[in-house]
């Protein structure tokens, strides 16, 4: 296929044929040919573009002021004037009413683009929240999605009649032409009308401060004592949703943080307070008197705003736990703790020596490893479960994602295998974000996976009607500003409808699947398991809590005693070089019993993650009440 042809493939019709109408309309209005002008501009009507799509989504963060549709719409009336005057009806009183009419059309076009940005501003809440009470803030519900999109809203075609009466009145006679113009106007002042009514119940929430009163108010009611700060690209939600259900079993009453608005509908339900303050200003003033201590699950520019207030005792908990050089940041050193899983993570920083202080590291474990079973789910066929990691930006090849070195070969031998197995694939969310060809084996190995289905992609009718369900749960309907208000109290549906889709989903134990996000959850992929091949990172380390055989990717083809000696989780595994050499025989043994690695998994397991406990969480609770004891003194 030529350069032409792609380019063209993937433009949408009406891009190309809107200009082509809109010409055709000054052509046949100079003829001059009523019909044929009234042809082009039904063409012109029908591909513009965005006017004949189902309204979908959620109010843009930035409403659609509908340039192009404007201009357009310009461009018509002009049309319609000229036909009129090529029809000799220039001399008319018609004529200036269509001018009139005209002139009127694109005012109000203007004001309406003005009033909906009043309306937008109004309602772009300063601090946008979850689990937090706004009755106090008589939030109006959010206008109509057509309401707030010049593209698809009510002035789309609002000088049809405009341009219809021009055509008319070619053949027909002048007062057609008036009579258009002013159904016209009567369209545009009725759809001003329309969106004047929530200008007017949402005016009250142009006081910004007086919102972020009512916001600092609720959320120091409840008292928090710990501040969860998250800030990041919206890729990176991830990081945080590992620790929300963390958050929701401690005692402690913690509040969560956000920087990015953005980020609120990746947020996973949570029953704890939310708070978005996207300007710095913002959070520099919202007072929290109760809190004392400061978790930061990543690290970001934006994380100075909080770690230069003194009354906050900072710890970086991070989002995983792993051999990679991310797990020993310089950065990290700002912090006035570090908490890390097991001995192993306070070794790693001791021999990197970037800074951070013995005295300053705590040992918590893996508070999030609750969910883990040491068992597997039944199935009919053993289960493998290939968790690459992305391609990163650390420099560390040891360390990379075996994706584009390995990924597609090994996929196609674990789907070959015999006696078959059942494949998880469980990309890291971030993949091929920075490397076109970590995407592209991405890309080839979902096609292998669909194939190996038999064609059959992901797609179950059952479990899209219980997603939607969740989603609607998860995400309360309107703009920003209604689902901050419908959000005070958790989603009371929720769990069973989770367990519902949880059920739905493994119940087909012969199908290959692609896993991501948060259904399923890495830890429901452990548990339905069992053995994993990874890449050096936190999945390897949180797999041990499994007590499942694992292999570790070596793509770059280090030497086996090297890449054991630098990447300690991979002591207790099995190595997988690129040229998949040893494969068969680690799937062999993985099956076997007794198995000979579990004593050396077991040591292992101590020294990455700590000392076992019953409850994992209990180490970081320890660590937390000991914080907020010197924070209070």
């Amino acid at each position: 296929m030529s350069l032409r042809a792609k380019i063209l493939k993937k433009l949408p019709l009406a891009v190309a044929v809107l200009p082509l109408a809109l010409l055709g309309m000054f052509v046949t209005a100079v003829v001059p040919s009523g019909w044929a002008y009234a042809v082009c501009a039904a063409v012109g009507y029908v591909a513009e573009p965005g006017a004949m799509k189902r309204v979908t989504g959620r109010m843009q963060p930035l409403p659609r002021v509908g340039l192009s549709v404007a201009a357009a719409s310009a461009l018509r009336g002009a049309s319609a004037l000229v036909l009129l005057a090529r029809a000799g009806e220039g001399e008319s009183g018609a004529f200036v009413l269509a001018v009139v009419g005209f002139l009127a059309v694109q005012a109000l076009r203007l004001g309406y683009a003005g009033l909906l940005l009043y309306v937008w501003w109004c309602r772009r809440l300063p601090a946008v929240t979850r689990n937090v009470d706004l009755s106090a803030l008589r939030i109006p519900d959010a206008p109509p999605r057509w309401l707030m999109d010049l593209h698809r809203g009510p002035l789309t075609f609002v000088d049809l009649p405009l341009v219809a009466g021009a055509a008319v009145a070619a053949e027909a006679g002048a007062r057609w032409a008036a009579g258009g113009a002013g159904a016209a106007v009567l369209a545009g002042l009725l759809a001003l009308v329309l969106l004047a009514v929530p200008a007017w119940r949402s005016r009250h929430l142009a006081s910004k401060g007086r919102v972020l009163s009512a916001v600092r108010a609720q959320v120091q009611e409840y008292e928090p004592e710990v501040v969860v700060y998250f800030s990041g690209n919206l890729q990176s939600a991830y990081q945080l949703n590992g620790w929300l259900p963390v958050l929701e079993r401690t005692r402690r009453r913690v509040v969560i943080v956000l920087r990015e608005r953005e980020m609120l509908p990746r947020l996973d339900v949570t029953t704890r307070p939310v708070v978005c303050l996207p300007l710095g200003k913002d959070l520099a003033a919202f007072e929290l008197p109760s809190a004392r201590v400061a978790l930061f699950a990543a690290n970001a520019a934006n994380n100075t705003h909080l770690l230069r207030m003194p009354q906050f005792r900072s710890v970086y908990i991070g989002h995983g736990d792993s051999d990679k050089p991310t797990s020993f940041n310089p950065f990290t050193k700002v912090y006035d703790e570090v908490w890390v899983a097991g001995p192993e993570g306070r070794e790693r920083y001791a021999r990197s020596g970037v800074g951070v202080a013995d005295a300053d590291i705590v040992e918590v474990g893996r508070p999030s490893l609750w969910p883990v079973a040491t068992t597997t789910a039944a199935a009919p066929q053993p289960t493998v479960l290939y968790a690459p990691t992305w391609e990163g930006f650390h420099g560390d090849e040891g360390a990379a994602t075996s994706l584009i070195t390995m990924g597609p070969a090994l996929v196609r031998s674990l789907l070959a295998r015999q006696p078959r197995i059942r494949l998880l694939y469980r990309p890291h969310p971030l993949t091929g974000t920075l490397d076109r060809r970590a995407k592209a084996a991405h890309d080839e190995i979902l096609a292998l996976i669909k194939a190996a289905n038999g064609g059959v992609g992901e797609d179950d009718a059952g479990l899209e009607r219980l997603a939607a369900q969740l989603e609607a749960l998860r995400q309360p309907g309107g703009d920003e500003a209604q689902a901050a208000r419908d959000s005070a109290g958790p989603a009371a549906d929720w769990d069973t409808v989770f367990a519902a889709w949880q059920d739905a989903y493994w119940a087909d134990d012969t199908r290959h699947r692609v896993t991501a996000g948060s259904r399923p959850g890495l830890y429901d992929c452990f548990n339905h398991a069992d053995v994993l091949i990874a890449d050096v990172s936190g999945v390897v380390t949180d797999f041990l809590a499994a007590d499942k055989p694992y292999a570790v990717t070596n793509p770059a083809g280090l030497d086996p005693d090297v890449f054991r000696g630098r990447y300690p989780a991979a002591a207790s595994g099995h190595l997988l070089g690129p040229d998949l050499v040893g494969l068969e025989d680690f799937l062999d043994r993985a099956g076997s019993a007794p198995d000979p690695l579990a004593a050396e998994r077991a040591q292992l397991r101590a020294r990455l993650l700590g000392s076992a406990e019953a409850d994992p969480l209990a180490p970081f609770e320890r660590a937390l009440d000991a914080l907020l004891r010197r924070a209070a003194g």
